[in-house]
């Protein structure tokens, strides 16, 4: 992988110098597009970078002006090896190419506080597969989930892009020994689900999700149950 190297690249404190390629690069007053231009740098004039925050930088003029430019037009520029400037960005066409996910999230599963975790492998960017394992802490007993499921995602190229879920798993019920005498009990589950994913920046992405189970006892008495969550999750 290639990225940018130290902005503070000597011993001496030299900030890294890049010469224009482009026609120009614009400067804004701040790192976002909402501020205004302030300055043009032409084509052959050189530059030191001064700081990074996110997908802009910093830059410091000859003429001794300071200004923000974003990544696309830092990439119009070559060091001082002449080598041109690479630079990694991530956006939402990686995302929508990501392989691997991962999440924390929490919510609620009938009326009892829900954590847990998930990981995900994409086959497209249409179809994934993930293993997720949850906690809920309930007043009367805990609940543990393993979950395996596979997701449909048949928008993908949307910043907000729903999705369905439908899988299996096992719930295992721990009653509070000190509330309840009975016995720890593990049945097996399936459910379906409908969600939303929203891409935020860089590796970032939030997700939220609705789930109904269907748990099979050995009682021969089914249980329904529904389950919300919302999380924050980064892929690679």
């Amino acid at each position: 992988m290639v990225w940018l190297l130290p902005v503070i690249c000597h011993a001496d404190n030299n900030y890294r110098r890049i010469q224009v390629t482009a026609p120009y690069i614009e400067m804004h007053t701040g790192p976002g597009s909402s501020y205004p231009i302030d300055f043009v740098v032409e084509r052959g004039e050189w530059v030191e970078i001064r700081k990074r925050r996110t997908d802009w930088f910093q830059v410091h003029t000859r003429r001794g002006r300071l200004g923000w430019v974003i990544i696309d037009q830092m990439r119009q520029t070559r060091t001082e090896d002449g080598e041109p400037l690479r630079l990694v960005s991530y956006t939402q066409d990686d995302f929508r190419e990501r392989r691997w996910e991962f999440s924390f999230y929490g919510g609620e599963m009938e009326g009892a506080a829900l954590l847990g975790l998930y990981g995900g492998y994409s086959f497209n960017e249409n179809l994934s597969t993930e293993i997720s394992f949850s906690q809920a802490l309930g007043d009367f007993s805990s609940e543990y989930l393993i979950d395996i499921n596979l997701l449909s995602q048949p928008f993908p190229e949307w910043t907000y892009s729903p999705f369905f879920t439908l899988g299996s798993g096992i719930i295992r019920t721990k009653p509070n020994a000190t509330l309840v005498q009975t016995e720890d009990r593990t049945d097996s589950t399936a459910h379906v689900g409908v969600g939303l994913r929203v891409y935020l920046t860089r590796r970032f992405f939030m997700r939220g999700e609705f789930r109904h189970y269907a748990v099979f006892t050995s009682r021969d008495d089914n249980e329904e149950f529904d389950q919300w969550k919302i999380g924050l999750g980064f892929f690679f």
